[in-house]
């Protein structure tokens, strides 16, 4: 309860935001509403009745409809059907059966709305002025702050890789003897490198991570896979300083790194 206070209202940015609605709901896993409270969901894919809805947040049935017909569109998107007639009919027999929604659910009643999993999330993202909703929002503001912690680690990680990939450059540069063959002691050291941490190339990494340069490729790599990339490239840009020969760095690269990510 806490982490509530201190969140300080800024969860209700996400009852204003259709926008960061949808970017929220696209991105995370709505397993942690399973976690707060139990969901005695009707069928393996997860659909749920209004009922259903309104118990989980402790609320009225009405506070429930009136956000849906606010918003109908967004619940539409997710895959909110309305039954009646005879679809309503063949709902309460074969999927009610055996659950206590028929109780609630009054033989008048001429349609039913049904909603998915990701629609429970939207109504907890939308309703105001109820604990279980703001538990849920705090959640995913919390989310989001990690999120961006990590991105932001991610990039100082990058931003020292291309640095550190400069220094062994200049030094196979300087301390490499000019040859024809010099021009391939770039890519070779850069495949070796890739070779001894993921066994495949550059190449074939780019094939496998769908990207077409090596700028690009290293975008895909993860802050531990920058950080091993980084390491290593350190260690080529001290070993080349000190003119050991290319067959030597690899030994030595092999015997050290070998599978450390693969």
């Amino acid at each position: 309860m806490t982490k509530m206070k201190n969140q300080d209202g800024k969860e209700l940015i996400y009852t204003e935001s259709k926008t960061l609605r949808d970017e929220t709901l696209d991105n995370v896993s709505y397993d942690f509403l399973d976690k707060l409270k139990v969901i005695p969901y009707l069928t393996d894919d997860m659909v749920i009745t209004t009922y259903q809805v309104a118990e989980y947040y402790e609320c009225s049935l009405e506070t429930v409809k009136t956000l849906i017909k606010r918003n109908r569109g967004e619940f539409e998107d997710d895959g909110m059907i309305v039954l009646s007639g005879q679809d309503l009919d063949e709902f309460k027999q074969n999927i009610l059966q055996g659950s206590n929604e028929p109780d609630k659910i009054s033989s008048k009643v001429r349609s039913l709305t049904i909603l998915t999993k990701r629609s429970l999330l939207r109504v907890g993202m939308m309703i105001t002025g109820n604990e279980m909703a703001t538990r849920i929002r705090n959640y995913l503001l919390n989310i989001e702050e990690k999120t961006e912690i990590d991105r932001k680690s991610w990039a100082i990680q990058r931003e020292v890789g291309i640095i550190e990939r400069k220094r062994m450059t200049s030094a196979i540069a300087k301390y490499i003897p000019n040859s024809k063959h010099k021009k391939f002691a770039y890519p070779n050291y850069t495949n070796l490198i890739y070779k001894v941490l993921f066994n495949m190339s550059a190449k074939e990494l780019r094939e496998n991570r769908n990207v077409k340069t090596n700028e690009m490729l290293r975008d895909t790599f993860t802050e531990q896979e920058l950080r091993l990339i980084e390491e290593v490239e350190t260690i080529v840009t001290g070993l080349v300083t000190m003119q050991f020969t290319y067959k030597q760095i690899e030994e030595m690269l092999q015997n050290r790194y070998t599978n450390q990510i693969v």
